[in-house]
């Protein structure tokens, strides 16, 4: 994990850096020429020749304009003069679309590469082809084309009279159309509205998968390692902040296209080809065929055949006609719904909430987040009442000491594998009430009393009181049998400790066959009328040793009982007081917990190791310190406080990211939400309120259509 974040963060420092690159690296191009797509300085200036040309190019111009009424018609801008900017050329390979003036002069045609207009000397009108490669350089009004096609300007005058012929001659590859009889008027040309942009403008998926990548990089760095954060964290920033501004940002003058306001007789052709079937395509603006939005085809016909003002972009795109159509109303009335950010911020932030509670804890970072922005306090206590007098709260820093006792677990392994323990000293009931008193038992002495004489009469020391002979218990020892001197003894410490009818059904079966009763009250009764006394039973090693064990199971059930109901008791403790715990499962006593499960002691064993460890931990010392994560109170009035060991400035830093990353995905899968159900009911109606609207336009007689 730490290998593949580490990787990432290097890819996107050198995506960072290269973007940088790019845009510091971009080349400026100067402000007159304006923005034309490929338009690239050539690597040579102008020359002489070229500029003498050019020169006596602007005289000859500049006195037919005196001259003759029918000349070359200069430009609104002012007339064309030579700059210290004129020593740059550029070349550009691109159509020209020209205008038509209304005049009365031959050669009345306005040119243009995209948005930009350029001065064309007259008679190279017969070159112009469908792509133009065309040099051009600044002057002091618009830019002038020096070169068209291979034809250069230093041979224009010397190959041309000085008074341009009344009608020029199309070459066949021209793409130039012949003029109609209708003239279109050129008005103005302005900067496209933000509404207008805004039509054309990107659906905003590219800033969404900006955002995206940022919710991915913060939820990266809640897990990377410490040395990589500050590089994710930057990224973050600075891909949030990029973003951003695409997203929010207002369009410039420069990123605003040029519009063509004209005015003229849009006509219809009526002629349609097999590949274009619909009437959107045959209408015309003098030699301009117009291009309009798919939903204005009920209403174009309207304007047809009278004098209109149009709006155009360079391409034909129809922005406005006439009183109503018009693209900047629509954005204002009813905006384009972009809905595919919304809908991919919203599958990322569900992607990140996912991944948020698959692999990090949340509820503790919230906890403390919220107890820390209310405020913290450090409480010290060395007594029960001084931690009753504290105004604890979640996120305040503990750290108690004194005499308490190990909290008891009575209740069964967590797993196979996990051992009984029956103190658990990572949590302490700390009261003013006087310590447990030890875990004590009757029924406990009376299986002990029991094992106790078995294990004497089955495996005898060396006696010497004299109750067997010596010869014959030397000879019983060397035939490996076992003799049982003392049967009653055994016959009445089961009776005390089985006393119930159900108890010890085996093992008191086995004592009835060897004492050869009718039943077991029977040996019982004869046990204590002293008839049993002075038998001994001789056993063969196999039936000792079931014996052995028959007794073994009995009081181990029993003795298992008992230590089960003893820690019960010792689960029960005085009311009132606090249990404190750690979530970390740290001990909080001042000496090692005794390790070892129960269930690696048997029999009596059992009871004495909870004995032992009851003397040490019922009543022990303990201190507690963290941060308190969970407060709680049960129906005993015993305050329930977690504590978790205080955390450094990362884990901080790391729980207020958690924390500012939830609300974050969660806003966002919420605001995203709303936004993509809205947009998606919106957009699906938008087209027939637009149409509406201009029905009630065109129709004033309808009901105004409702603006939504």
């Amino acid at each position: 994990m730490s290998a593949i974040v580490v990787v990432l963060a290097v890819l996107f420092t050198c995506a960072i850096g290269y973007a940088g690159y790019r845009v510091y690296r971009k080349p400026r191009i100067i402000a007159s020429i304006k923005r034309v797509d490929s338009l690239h300085p050539v690597p040579r200036k102008l020359s002489n020749d070229e500029r003498a040309a050019i020169e006596r190019y602007f005289q000859v111009n500049k006195y037919l304009q005196q001259t003759s009424p029918q000349a070359t018609p200069l430009p609104e801008s002012g007339s064309l003069a030579l700059t210290a900017q004129s020593d740059n050329i550029y070349a550009v390979t691109h159509a020209i679309t020209r205008y038509g003036l209304a005049s009365d002069a031959p050669h009345k045609w306005r040119y243009f590469l995209d948005s930009t207009e350029v001065h064309l000397p007259p008679l190279w009108e017969q070159y112009i082809a469908d792509d133009n490669y065309v040099e051009l350089i600044k002057t002091d009004s618009i830019p002038l084309v020096i070169s068209l096609n291979g034809h250069s300007l230093v041979d224009y005058l010397y190959a041309a009279p000085l008074v341009a012929p009344s009608a020029p001659q199309l070459m066949p590859n021209s793409s130039m159309r012949e003029q109609e009889n209708e003239q279109v008027e050129l008005l103005d040309i302005r900067k496209e509205t933000p509404q207008e942009h805004a039509v054309n403008r990107t659906a905003g998926i590219r800033e969404a998968a900006l955002f995206s990548l940022v919710l991915i990089l913060m939820f990266l760095s809640l897990l990377a390692p410490v040395s990589v954060v500050p590089w994710l964290a930057a990224a973050a920033v600075i891909f949030a902040v990029w973003g951003g501004w695409h997203l929010f940002r207002r369009p410039s003058e420069r990123s605003r296209q040029d519009i063509h306001c004209l005015r003229g007789t849009p006509k219809r052709w009526g002629l349609f080809g097999e590949s274009d079937q619909g009437r959107m395509s045959s209408v015309s603006l003098g030699i301009i065929d117009l291009i309009y939005p798919p939903h204005w085809q009920p209403f174009i016909d309207a304007d047809l055949g009278k004098k209109t003002d149009v709006d155009i972009y360079v391409n034909r795109q129809v922005v406005r006609q006439g009183r109503f159509l018009s693209l900047h109303h629509e954005m204002i009335n009813f905006p384009v719904q972009r809905y595919l950010k919304n809908l991919i911020l919203l599958c990322s932030s569900a992607l990140v909430l996912c991944l948020l509670q698959a692999y990090v804890p949340l509820a503790l970072p919230l906890k403390l987040s919220m107890a820390w922005l209310q405020g913290a306090q450090h409480v010290q206590a060395i007594d029960v009442d001084t931690m009753e007098k504290a105004d604890l709260r979640i996120g305040d820093a503990l750290n108690a000491k004194g005499n308490g006792m190990c909290l008891v677990d009575s209740g069964p392994p967590n797993g196979p594998g996990t051992p009984f323990m029956p103190f658990d000293c990572s949590g302490i009931y700390w009261n003013k009430a006087a310590p447990l008193p030890l875990p004590d038992s009757d029924t406990v002495e009376k299986a002990e009393a029991l094992l106790t004489t078995a294990k004497l009469q089955l495996h005898p020391v060396q006696s010497t009181d004299g109750k067997i002979n010596p010869g014959l218990a030397s000879a019983i020892q060397k035939s490996g049998m076992t003799l049982l001197d003392n049967f009653s003894d055994i016959v009445l410490k089961t009776d005390a400790l089985c006393h119930d009818e159900g108890d010890c059904l085996r093992l008191k079966s086995a004592l009835v066959n060897l004492a050869n009763g009718k039943n077991w009250p029977a040996i019982v009764k004869r046990a204590h009328n002293g008839s049993l006394r002075g038998i001994n039973v001789l056993l063969r090693p196999v039936s000792a040793a079931n014996l052995e064990n028959l007794i073994a199971n009995a009081t181990s059930s029993f003795i298992v009982s008992e230590t089960r109901s003893a820690i019960n008791t010792l689960n029960s403790p005085s009311p009132g007081g606090f249990l404190i715990r750690s979530d970390e499962g740290n001990t909080l006593v001042n000496h090692p917990q005794p390790s070892g499960s129960l269930y690696d002691y048997s029999g009596i064993e059992q009871w004495r190791e909870l004995q032992r460890r009851s003397s040490m931990l019922l009543h022990t010392p303990f201190q507690a310190q963290g941060i308190i994560t969970h407060l709680g109170t049960d129906a005993n009035g015993t305050r329930h406080i977690s504590l978790r060991s205080e955390p450094d400035m990362v884990t901080i830093w790391r729980f207020i990211g958690t924390s500012l990353l939830l609300l974050v995905v969660v806003v966002s899968i919420v605001v995203n939400g709303v936004l993509l159900i809205k947009r998606l009911r919106k957009s699906r109606h938008r087209t027939r309120d637009i149409q509406r609207y201009y029905e009630s336009c065109f129709n004033p007689d309808l009901p105004e259509a409702r603006l939504k």
